[in-house]
């Protein structure tokens, strides 16, 4: 192998190589600590509900009144 294509290898693995530590680690670690954060949430979230579920007793339909309403009128 000749000088110029040691050099030419060294200069593609020390691009390569940062490329790697500073672009594609990063985005890696990132996506996967807010997938992490996303997925902690929605447990969150599933769980107060079904808190709330249990906590909450069962609603029943309002009573509805006997007769008509009559609407007041005041004569003077």
């Amino acid at each position: 192998m000749s000088t110029i294509g040691f050099i030419l290898l060294m200069i593609f693995a020390w691009f390569f190589y940062n490329l790697l530590v500073k672009i594609i680690l990063p985005v890696y670690k990132t996506t996967r600590q807010v997938r992490r954060q996303f997925k902690n949430m929605s447990e969150q979230r599933e769980a107060q509900n079904s808190k709330s579920a249990f906590n909450e007793p069962t609603k029943e339909a309002p009573k509805q009144k006997e007769g008509e309403y009559i609407d007041f009128e005041e004569v003077k």
